[in-house]
């Protein structure tokens, strides 16, 4: 559980970053929280390399202006184990105000592989447009308790 909290906490200063670094633009930011829905699938399907790929949906509404950039990130640890992992969310999250089910393949960082079992998952997204010379930001986070399922790895 150390493990997994942190990397939450590096996805979070890695978003705090990325956030900073639009404040210093001279483009207002501003944060719109509720626009933003994500959840996990409750079961991830271990690879047989050891990785672990987890599904997640995002909704989100459709912002003003023109897409300046986003920022995706999936990442889980397994306790029991000792693997770890992080990475970015397949594709360009589509904000149209439906929900999309998108894939994080999480290969280990760590000297431990993913088994099948318990293990928690987090996913984040920042995405702003230009509207003008005004930067609108949305962001979103979630985390949960998920229970990894696929073949047996040594």
């Amino acid at each position: 559980m150390m493990h997994f909290l942190a990397l939450l906490r590096r996805f979070r200063a890695a978003a705090l970053v990325a956030l900073a670094g639009i404040m210093a633009l001279p483009a207002i930011v501003i944060a719109q929280d509720d626009n933003v829905s994500m959840s996990i699938e409750k079961h991830g399907q271990l690879t047989s390399d050891g990785a672990v790929i987890i599904m997640i949906q995002i909704a989100c509404d459709p912002l003003p202006g023109t897409e300046d950039f986003q920022e995706a990130l999936a990442g889980a640890g397994q306790p029991k184990t000792g693997a770890g992992a992080e990475g970015g969310i397949d594709g360009t999250v589509v904000c149209d105000g439906i929900s999309h089910t998108y894939t994080a393949r999480l290969s280990p960082f760590t000297d431990a592989v993913f088994k099948r079992g318990p293990a928690d998952a987090s996913a984040s997204l920042l995405i702003c447009n230009l509207v003008g010379d005004e930067q609108v930001c949305v962001d979103g986070a979630t985390e949960r308790r998920i229970i990894i399922r696929g073949p047996l790895v040594p």
